[in-house]
């Protein structure tokens, strides 16, 4: 081959379109997305009881006596739970960290002709965990338009055995790396006994924030 065919080879390659397929898979951009679920209990408890008694001698007197005690504590509790996925540029992406747990059903049929019914029992399977399904679209300016719905569910702490569960479904636009907070929930306690020669006052509260974090790759 001479010098004038082989740069006539290289012309024509050079010419050749790169299918718009190839260009869109090398230069595709990723977006993880993270959600933290902070969770913050407190509890105090303050009482004050006293007792007494009467003393009576051998000699007839009577001398009193009485006592007073007090108890001041306070609990602080904080957990975060965190769970993030990576989706492209317009794609969608779901991701489940989750335990099946069996759970007691009670249904109740009626016949309405014969005015009869009864009750049947069975067991149902529930996820307990996180999960998190998002939509995440990169937009000029170094900001992510997202679409997403954290839940996050847990045992009841009163361990009656109810399954409690957090869930945000929300669509909005934050910048690339920077956390924003979605929402939260908040529970509050207050409860006082008194008793004759006694008093006992207990408080207790939680609060559970939902932190979303989405970045460019």
């Amino acid at each position: 081959m001479t010098v004038r065919q082989l740069l006539a080879t290289l012309l024509m390659m050079a010419l050749i379109p790169v299918w718009p397929g190839t260009v869109q898979a090398q230069g595709q951009k990723l977006v993880k997305v993270a959600v933290e679920f902070r969770q913050v209990g407190t509890q105090s408890r303050e009482a004050v009881g006293g007792s007494g008694g009467v003393v009576i001698t051998e000699k007839g007197s009577v001398r009193p006596r009485g006592g007073l005690g007090a108890d001041s504590r306070q609990t602080r509790v904080t957990s975060s739970t965190g769970i993030f996925t990576v989706v492209r540029n317009g794609g969608e992406s779901t991701l489940s960290v989750a335990t099946q747990v069996p759970y007691p059903q009670v249904t109740f049929f009626r016949d309405y002709a014969t005015g009869a019914g009864y009750v049947a029992t069975g067991v149902q399977f529930k996820d307990v965990g996180t999960s998190l399904k998002v939509r995440a679209t990169i937009l000029p300016g170094n900001q992510v338009r997202v679409s997403l719905t954290p839940t996050i569910s847990h045992f009841s702490a009163d361990g009656s055995g109810t399954i409690e569960f957090t869930e945000a479904t929300t669509e909005l636009v934050v910048p690339s790396g920077r956390p924003v907070v979605l929402g939260g929930a908040t529970t509050q306690m207050h409860e006082v006994t008194r008793q004759i020669l006694g008093f006992r006052q207990s408080q207790a509260g939680s609060e559970t924030t939902i932190v979303l974090t989405a970045t460019v790759q």
